[in-house]
């Protein structure tokens, strides 16, 4: 028989189309949460208009694993309306202890060259195995390199549910659920001889796994 030189799997049933948020991570300004009477955007934090990728990505995992159907909405909820908070809940719930901004600012820190080489070797088979078990692993996305903590907004998450290996050209495509295109089964990352690439064309030096 001949050898097999292409795999794939998929997490069974979810598709983005179907279980994503139907509306962009484009969020009107104003602020996520307040402490009190003070507004965190005086300080450069906590506008909505920065976008809360990571809660659209925890929300839609949470939603699928649960068995309970994504809202309709195809317009981003209105600032302070309860599926906006449930979502910048859990976008606090996916900064991990500010440990998810410290993974991006050092791994940005170590360049372009080492974010590839860690993705390719370390991270990339973190996700896999998590797909391989039936998880849809979040995903960091390096997309600037440099010490500037302010450039951390560059930076994005989002979900892999499936993914192919072709042996004979030594490519693997992972396919996402990105909030920045909802309703998109074909949105993909590639890696391949030539580095990593986005098909949706944002910059990407690489990624890590946040869970």
């Amino acid at each position: 028989m001949p050898r097999m030189t292409v795999s794939s799997n998929a997490v069974p049933g979810f598709l983005p189309s179907q279980d994503g948020l139907h509306f962009a991570n484009r969020f009107e300004s104003g602020p996520t949460v307040r402490l009190g009477f003070l507004d965190p955007r005086i300080i450069g934090v906590g506008d909505a208009s920065a976008g809360l990728c990571g809660g659209m990505c925890w929300f839609v995992r949470e939603r699928f694993e649960s068995g309970v159907h994504i809202p309709g909405d195809r317009v981003a909820p209105a600032n302070g309306s309860p599926l906006f908070q449930a979502i910048v809940r859990r976008q606090v719930m996916s900064l991990d202890w500010m440990r998810g901004p410290l993974h991006f600012w050092f791994s940005a820190m170590g360049g372009a060259q080492r974010a590839a080489k860690n993705t390719i070797e370390t991270e990339w088979p973190k996700a896999k195995k998590a797909i391989d078990a039936g998880h849809l692993p979040m995903l960091g996305l390096i997309r600037h390199a440099g010490p500037n903590p302010f450039a951390l907004d560059q930076d994005h998450q989002v979900l892999a549910y499936a993914y192919t290996i072709d042996d004979t050209t030594s490519t693997t495509t992972i396919r996402l659920y990105d909030p920045n295109w909802p309703d998109r089964d074909d949105i993909t990352i590639t890696i391949d001889a030539f580095g990593l690439r986005q098909n949706s064309g944002e910059r990407l030096l690489g990624f890590f796994v946040q869970g």
